[in-house]
């Protein structure tokens, strides 16, 4: 029978691998609200296109939430892989 501390290690790692992984866009910018926060900013500066921004920013929070953007690596042809 296993000890309750190495039971307990297990539980954790379970845990653990059941939560999400934050996307790419979260790990690069600490999370999708800041990423938004500064392209709205180069919106304003008139870098980026007005109209099409917001829309991008609302997909890729969704992208963000759902956990979607993870999908891929587990199924699929394995281009997401390379």
């Amino acid at each position: 029978m296993a000890s309750p501390r190495a039971l307990l290690s297990q539980v954790k790692q379970l845990k653990a691998a059941q939560q999400p992984r934050p996307s790419p866009i979260a790990a690069l910018y600490g999370s999708t609200e800041a990423f938004a926060a500064e392209c709205m900013a180069e919106v304003e500066a008139g870098k980026l296109c007005g109209t099409d921004m917001p829309v991008l920013l609302d997909c890729l929070r969704r992208w963000d939430t759902e956990g979607s953007w993870d999908v891929r690596r587990a199924t699929g042809n394995g281009v997401w892989r390379r």
